[in-house]
């Protein structure tokens, strides 16, 4: 199954063994969701990995390899590839425009997107997966 990813699962993920770093783990064994996400992860992971990494009380080696851990499962996909949704998903998001290249990828894509966003879920014109449905899956 494909599955958008949105940022806030990955860092969840390195914020603790919760439900989100769960999700990857047991796709790790089982590879049940093919897990994408445009490039702007990479983006706001490097924007927030410093934050994250003094909120998640790992050592810079476990942070990194848990971080590895959760990146080698998602595909990354260039702007390039679903710019034509783009502007369709910033008019549907209103204030939330920094989740505009998640719901792009996931209309281009016609896809859910795994994410823990309560206000994306709410505005979002596709279905958004909790960790919690996730693992239910």
């Amino acid at each position: 199954m494909l599955i958008v990813v949105d940022v806030n699962v990955v860092l969840s993920s390195l914020l603790g063994k919760g439900d989100s770093f769960n999700v990857f783990s047991i796709n790790h064994i089982f590879n049940k969701f093919e897990f994408v996400a445009p490039e702007f992860l990479l983006t706001e992971l490097e924007n927030h990995k410093e934050e994250f990494f003094w909120r998640s009380k790992l050592n810079k080696d476990e942070f990194e390899e848990v971080l590895q851990f959760v990146i080698k499962q998602i595909s990354i996909i260039p702007k390039s590839e679903f710019s034509e949704y783009i502007d369709k998903s910033k008019e549907l998001l209103l204030k939330e425009q920094k989740d505009a290249p998640y719901v792009a990828l996931a209309l281009k894509l016609n896809c859910p997107i795994f994410s823990g966003d309560r206000k994306l879920r709410k505005i979002s014109p596709v279905k958004i997966l909790t960790p919690k449905e996730m693992l239910s899956m």
